[in-house]
């Protein structure tokens, strides 16, 4: 299965990750708008010329443009960028959303800015170093100077390499409606794993699966991850003090 008919598969399903994705997308807009004005600290209200590379449902493009700020939000699936869009509207937003490859961004927006984010460890569905260098290249070429660079991603160095293991996310409600989560992972070699997120909806006769999808991750670890922003003309590179749920790697360009 591709990544973007991973994200295709799932869009309609992707909020119940989370155990409240309003409240989670609350959190994470704020964390990231600090991030911002640290960097940022003339600007202290939104505007900033923000593109979101790997934008998924929206789960920071929304809460940021809802600060204020412009943003671009393109995503590799287009079935995650049509919610995404369908949000938006929902919430008297304009956003503009296009589903777009992170290797080839650059095609699909004009201009510069003064962000780029790639945030929910999406770095790491490019499975080599080569893959991750073109793609920071193409976010480096994309910035102002002075312009900052954020990718949330795992800390690698800290993830359980069990050849198979499986993780449970616990039920979530939709209304009236009932679902369970869980993911299974499956180490291929110490670099690569398989995930296989299974979705299932309570029913009359009990439990029913309605989403599986998989996709493969390269476990990065965060100090070669950092090697390759300064490789790819990167200064400052570092970790955000500012509290996340995953750890966020800072660049900015000279």
């Amino acid at each position: 299965m591709s990544t973007s008919q991973f994200y295709d598969d799932l869009a309609e399903y992707y909020d119940l990750i989370y155990a409240d994705w309003g409240k989670s997308m609350v959190r994470q807009g704020q964390a990231i708008a600090q991030m911002l004005l640290n960097h940022f600290p003339e600007r202290a209200v939104g505007g900033l010329r923000l593109l979101d590379v790997a934008a998924g449902i929206g789960t920071q493009a929304l809460p940021l443009a809802l600060l204020g700020h412009r943003v671009t939000a393109r995503d590799l699936s287009a079935g995650a960028i049509h919610r995404l869009s369908r949000e938006a509207r929902d919430r008297g937003l304009s956003i503009d959303a296009a589903a777009a490859d992170m290797l080839r961004v650059s095609e699909t927006v004009e201009g510069r800015f003064e962000s780029v984010l790639c945030m929910d460890n999406s770095l790491p569905h490019l499975l080599t170093d080569a893959e991750i260098s073109a793609a920071l290249g193409q976010f480096h070429d994309l910035l102002d100077p002075g312009g900052l660079v954020l990718i949330s991603v795992r800390d690698y160095a800290k993830v359980d390499r069990t050849p198979r293991s499986t993780h449970p996310y616990g039920e979530r409600l939709r209304g009236t409606r009932r679902f369970r989560l869980g993911q299974d992972w499956e180490w291929l070699d110490p670099s690569h794993y398989r995930t296989t997120l299974l979705i299932e909806e309570f029913r009359e006769d009990g439990w029913e699966q309605v989403s599986e999808t998989q996709s493969t991750y390269y476990a990065i670890s965060l100090p070669r991850l950092l090697e390759l922003m300064d490789a790819a003309g990167f200064i400052f590179c570092g970790q955000s003090d500012v509290p996340f749920f995953q750890p966020v790697l800072t660049g900015r360009v000279g």
